[in-house]
């Protein structure tokens, strides 16, 4: 037979890699004109690929990530780590050996190139399949100006790696241009696939040496580790804090406020208010519009009341507040700069223009008018009105608007009026937020729009002579249009006397109607008196006299049930043919801010007496009338307007039934012969036409009031606070009577008699009570027609020593008692002498000196009184003092009574000593004091130990002591304490114990006995619980039973 052979199977291996290459990315990005502030918060304020490359808790997002930022100043130096100017061009080209790869260089200013090359992956595989290391060689050469091509480095990769692996390597630039260099693969291509070793030409980067420090340039230098982090060149983005812009030298940027009066001058600072940020644009002479305006180019005044009203606190609609108007805005694009300024003053409602001298801004806000215009002042006296058109009109708006929330990404906050889309329609326009970051600031935006369109929908034309220059593009007006209003509402002066104005013509002024006469002083400005009576038609009589009226002036009359109308001046022109000046102007309505910004509701004065519009019923209130046999009710009511020849309507229902219809022309109504019940009364108003307006209705009851449905009790330190509530309705003129009551009443009827009666109010507070006890309080609703039946609280003041021993010491340390006790002791007697003297007082002194040690007496009486106070004080001050250090006795009484029911007696003696400069002391303080009918007595020490002796047998026993915050008592009997938390030092026990037969006790070692009335006991061990009979033998036993 043959024999055979046999042999085993290896394991393939593997080496490990080694090579790993590492790529650093460095980008300098020019951002901003300087100077600026800088990033808002370090690397937080940095993000790759729109990611912070810190996030907010501090921790890193990307690895190997360095920043560092110049400020944009004059006299910058260049950003270390980055003075190298450098061009990275992208190749990521497969080198083959067949095809080197050529790059030329055309840049003159060039002076190396940094190439990045590689491989693919490094790897070779023998026929037992064992991974292992391999090498491939790159030849870097660059051709000469014969056209050769010379070998500058020859580039040996050796080792394995499984995936890509780059380098970079530095080549000189020769002396001409342009010029070429290659990479040229020395190995021949791998064509089995044991063998890995594809090159690869990643890059190259054209470098210029050179330090520049960019003046005037905010640059930011970011080196970033590549390797495994960005598949391309990452985007970045910074959170900055812009440019450093010249602001008024006592404003403060982060706390938005002012201090003292502003001289004119500046100083630089970063802020985001959008007027000093429109100031700068106009002024600066690099970048805005400095050397063709000047210094002097921008109202600084104009734009500092801007800027006043950009930092007004109002709701950001999150319930908290934020500034009225913000600008952060990156501007990147070139354009006019009247758009720029234009789109800059949008931010704050405004609009630039150029009043001759100076470019300025006008902002839609309310502002005194310059002038009033009526028929009397106009060509013709005829004004001219148009309104906008129905579509111009918008009833949503979507406001574009920066979230920084969101990337710094657009958003779009909508806006919508209801009402209006209920009687318009859906018109949606879209509108752009210039320079707004905040969602509260676009919300607004787009209530500012909506309420211009719907309040402010006409403009006026007229002529006039010279005062239509009075006022400028922007400035107030207002208009007195008779034949608009359908009444006399402006006109001229005849003549004056005192308070007595003769007008031109015939006035109508209804009785006891508020009115208000407005005219042009001989300083030009606009003055308004109310108008108190009128003596015939054409005379009317003013509060005061009308400093600076003028004979022929202008005046216009508002009135509460008619009023002028404001107006803003939009463009005024020359009529060169007959010397007039045409002026268009655009309705102002000045309750448009407090509407947007604070919310407030929109209530228009009337205008005109040509409406349509039937006044709504405000402020309907029912009062009961129980001492007249006239009337059991009347019924008041308000409305916002009172137009000519309006009546009212007034309807009384009960359950849905009509019982009776009345019609007045007053602003009230009365009721009587009414049923005791329910009832409900509708008011309209009617016109002379018959039309009516919408009915307003309240509930009245006639009949005594439901009793309270619960009582609120609230206890407080020494005090009650009892809140009654009513689920019925609650008629107008109810109130509740309180009675009070230290034991229950079982008896109803025995409250008036047992309890005591505290008032009548809504609620009531009940103090001087004492903790721990039950107090009782009976309530009862009350008003003109009855009462109720009483409803039964009870409650209890709040027990917690720890708040009640605050509320004591706040109270006792408002006193003047305890000023009087912790005072330290006034030792200067010249002082004390000159201020005696002063006030009339009686002076002793008795004094002894020797150099610096001296000792001395002072008596002080002092005594007055006028028609209002009557005061009186004894001082006596005994001190002596040996060189640096003093003791004194201080002893004052002082009584004094003020007319308005405030008074106080406070007695106090102290003493204390001045030792090293530093000074110590005690005292005693004994007051009362009265505050109107609430008198509080006082009896205050101050000591680091106070203490009780008590005389025993010539010896003195502490009884009682007080230190360090804590009460020291050898021994005490209570009848009746409250104790929070107890600490037992041995034993507590009931008076009656006698060891295993009466009374109980418990131990701290935790043994407690409790024998029965009759014989028996329970006693509690550690280990055991027993309990035995009468005759003292054990009937139970629990625990340890040996």
């Amino acid at each position: 037979m043959g024999g055979g052979s046999s042999s085993s199977a290896s394991t393939p291996t593997e080496k490990a890699d080694n090579l790993k290459s590492t790529q650093r990315l460095q980008i300098v990005d020019l951002i901003s004109e300087g100077p600026i502030y800088g990033p808002v918060d370090g690397l937080k304020s940095f993000y790759l690929n729109d990611t912070p490359v810190l996030d907010s808790n501090g921790n890193a997002n990307f690895s190997g990530v360095d920043a560092s930022w110049t400020p944009g100043t004059q006299d910058q130096t260049y950003l270390p780590g980055y003075s190298d100017i450098e061009n990275e061009v992208g190749v990521s080209t497969v080198l083959l050996q067949a095809s080197p790869i050529v790059k030329t260089v055309t840049d003159s200013d060039v002076d190396r190139v940094r190439v990045t090359l590689g491989v693919q992956s490094l790897v070779e595989q023998d026929d037992d399949g064992n991974l292992g290391y391999t090498s491939v060689n790159i030849m870097i050469q660059v051709q000469n100006q014969s056209e050769q091509w010379i070998t500058e480095e020859t580039v040996n990769i050796d080792g394995k790696i499984s995936g890509q692996y780059l380098e970079s390597h530095i080549i000189d630039a020769p002396g001409y241009t342009p010029w070429s260099f290659r990479l040229v693969r020395v190995e021949p291509d791998s064509t089995s696939s044991k063998l890995q070793n594809s090159t690869y030409f990643s890059s190259y980067t054209e470098i210029i040496d050179a330090k520049l420090n960019y003046p005037n340039s905010v640059v930011v230098g970011t080196t970033i580790d590549y390797t495994g982090q960005f598949s391309g060149i990452p985007t970045r983005t910074y959170d900055m804090k812009g440019l450093m812009v010249n602001v008024p030298d006592n404003y403060d940027p982060d706390t938005r406020t002012y201090s003292g009066i502003w001289s004119g001058g500046f100083k630089l600072a970063w802020t985001n208010n959008p007027a000093w940020v429109f100031y700068d644009l106009v002024t600066n002479e690099r970048y805005g519009l400095g050397k063709r305006l000047g210094s002097f180019g921008c109202d600084k005044f104009a734009m500092f009341a801007v800027a006043q009203y950009c930092d007004v606190l109002v709701d950001d609609g999150y319930g908290g507040q934020e500034p009225r108007f913000t600008c952060n805005v990156y501007i990147t694009d070139q354009r006019q700069a009247y758009d720029v300024l234009y789109d800059l003053s949008s931010c704050f409602r405004g609009m630039p223009i150029w009043d001759g001298l100076q470019m300025t801004c006008v902002q839609d806000r309310p502002s005194d008018p310059v002038w009033q215009y009526t028929n009397a002042n106009v060509v013709d006296g005829t004004f001219k009105y148009s309104s906008s058109a129905r579509k111009a009109r918008h009833t949503a708006i979507q406001v574009e608007w920066v979230n920084p929330d969101n990337g710094w990404s657009s958003d779009i906050e909508y806006v919508s009026d209801d009402t209006l889309i209920a009687r318009y329609g859906l018109n949606v326009t879209k509108v752009t937020a210039f320079g707004c970051t905040s969602r509260g600031q676009a919300n607004r935006v787009g209530r500012w729009i909506l309420k211009t369109e719907q309040l402010e929908t006409q403009t006026v034309v007229f002529d006039a002579g010279r005062e239509g220059l009075v006022g400028l593009p922007g400035d107030i007006i207002t208009v007195a249009d008779n034949d608009y209003a359908s009444a006399r509402m402006g006109g001229r002066v005849i003549a004056f006397t005192g308070r007595q104005v003769t007008l031109d013509a015939p006035l109508e002024l209804a009785a006891d109607e508020t009115a208000y006469f407005s005219y042009l002083n001989d300083l030009a400005k606009l003055v308004k008196i109310r108008v108190i009576g009128q003596s015939n038609d054409s005379i009317i009589t003013l509060e005061s006299e009308p400093a600076g009226i003028k004979k022929w002036g202008i005046f216009t009359l508002s009135k509460s049930t008619l009023a002028t109308r404001y107006f803003r001046i939009m463009a005024i022109a020359e009529n060169t043919d007959d010397g007039t000046y045409t002026v268009t102007a655009l309705q102002h309505e000045p309750q448009k801010e407090s509407v947007v910004d604070e919310g407030a509701q929109f209530e228009g004065d009337p205008t005109t007496n040509n409406t349509t519009k039937i006044p709504a019923i405000e402020h309907l209130t029912v009062i009961p009338i129980n001492d007249s046999t006239l009337a059991q009710a009347k019924i008041t009511w308000t409305t916002a307007t009172v137009n000519r020849n309006i009546t009212f309507d007034v309807t009384l229902y009960r359950e849905t039934k009509l019982v009776s219809k009345g019609n007045t022309a007053e602003l009230e109504y009365y009721f009587n012969g009414l049923d005791v019940g329910d009832y409900l009364v509708g008011v309209r108003g009617r016109d002379e036409q018959g039309r009516l307006g919408d009915e307003t209705q309240v509930e009245m009851v006639i009949g005594a009031p439901a009793a309270p449905t619960s009582i609120e009790v609230e206890g407080g330190f020494f005090q009650i606070t009892i809140t009654p509530h009513i689920s019925a309705p609650k008629i107008y003129g109810t109130q509740f009577e309180f009675w009070f009551s230290s034991e229950e009443i079982i008896n109803i009827n025995d409250i008036e008699s047992e309890a005591d009666y505290l008032g009548t109010a809504t609620y009531w507070i009940k103090d001087s009570l004492k903790p721990g006890i039950t107090y009782w309080f009976y309530v009862r609703s009350v008003n003109a027609y009855g009462k109720s039946i009483f409803v039964e609280a009870r409650g209890e003041v709040d027990s917690d020593p720890a708040g009640m021993i605050d509320y004591i010491d706040n109270s006792i340390k408002q006193s003047e008692t305890y000023a009087q006790l912790i005072g330290q002791i006034d030792t200067n007697t010249d002082a004390i002498i000159e201020n005696a003297l002063a006030n009339d007082a009686d002076v002793y002194q008795k004094w002894q000196q020797y150099g610096e040690n001296r000792a001395g007496i002072v008596e002080v009486r002092t005594a007055q009184a006028d028609a209002n106070s009557a005061f009186a004080e004894y001082q006596q001050l005994v001190t002596a003092r040996l060189n640096a250090n003093e003791a004194s006795i201080e002893t004052k009484a002082t009584t004094v009574f003020n007319a308005d029911g405030t008074g106080s007696a406070i007695y106090s003696v102290k003493a204390g000593v001045n030792l090293n400069g530093t000074y110590y002391g005690a005292g005693m303080s004994i007051g009362a004091e009265a505050n109107g009918s609430v008198v509080k007595s006082l009896v205050l020490f101050n000591a680091d130990q106070f203490g009780i002796y008590n005389a025993n047998s010539g010896t003195y026993d502490l009884a009682f002591v007080a230190q360090g915050g804590q009460v020291f008592i050898n021994s005490a009997y209570i009848e009746d304490a409250s104790i929070t938390n107890a600490k037992i030092g041995n034993y507590i026990q009931s008076t009656n114990f006698v060891d295993l037969q009466s009374g109980w006790k418990l131990t701290k070692d935790g043994d407690f006995q409790i024998n029965g009335g009759s014989g028996g006991r329970l006693t509690i061990e550690p280990h055991k619980i027993s309990v035995y009979d009468g005759n003292n033998a054990i009937r139970v036993k629990i625990g340890n039973l040996e």
